[in-house]
């Protein structure tokens, strides 16, 4: 179910550790406004799972750069920003299908929300042609385990990510 409000990571006093793989050092992150094909939209992607972000690094780092893992740190106790919060669900579906169609516009500071991977739009798919109801869909991505990503839309969501270091990914 989607959730609008000051995730539960924002907690008064709290400091969260986020991680950005690229094929560079970020020291000014910004948002991307030119890709079309992510999981929430135009944004500045990060996750709390180092390992992710070095797959992201080193995915990115193909065809240039090195593959270079960012941490920050984000002062979450913002309670102004407007925190769209999703979990492995059916919302959290509609929600991707639509960014990587490039069909939706919102109006949210940050998203957080599982990664979508292959296996999720294979599922989809089979439920898009009537091969499986929703039930066992949603069945079906149950035991996957996805990263959290988080996805700030905005300046505003932006101004209270600082980089702390960044070391070559192995």
């Amino acid at each position: 179910m989607k959730n609008t409000h000051t995730s539960r990571f924002m907690k008064s006093n709290t400091k969260v550790i986020l991680y950005h793989g690229s094929n560079q050092a970020v020291y000014q992150p910004r948002i991307n406004k030119n890709v079309f094909t992510t999981d929430f939209g135009n944004g500045f992607y990060v996750t709390a799972n180092r390992r992710q972000a070095e797959k992201w690094a080193k995915r990115k780092a193909r065809y240039s750069g090195q593959p270079t893992l960012n941490r920050y740190v984000f002062d979450a106790d913002q309670p102004d920003l407007k925190i769209l919060v999703y979990q492995a669900d059916i919302d959290w579906i509609k929600f991707v299908i639509q960014n990587r169609m490039n069909n939706i516009k919102d109006n949210s500071d940050i998203v957080i929300g599982p990664t979508a991977d292959s296996k999720l739009f294979s599922v989809v798919n089979c439920w898009k042609h009537g091969n499986l109801d929703l039930d066992e869909a949603l069945l079906k991505l149950k035991p996957s385990v996805y990263s959290e990503q988080y996805c700030f839309k905005t300046e505003r969501a932006l101004k209270d990510l600082t980089l702390i270091d960044k070391e070559l990914v192995r």
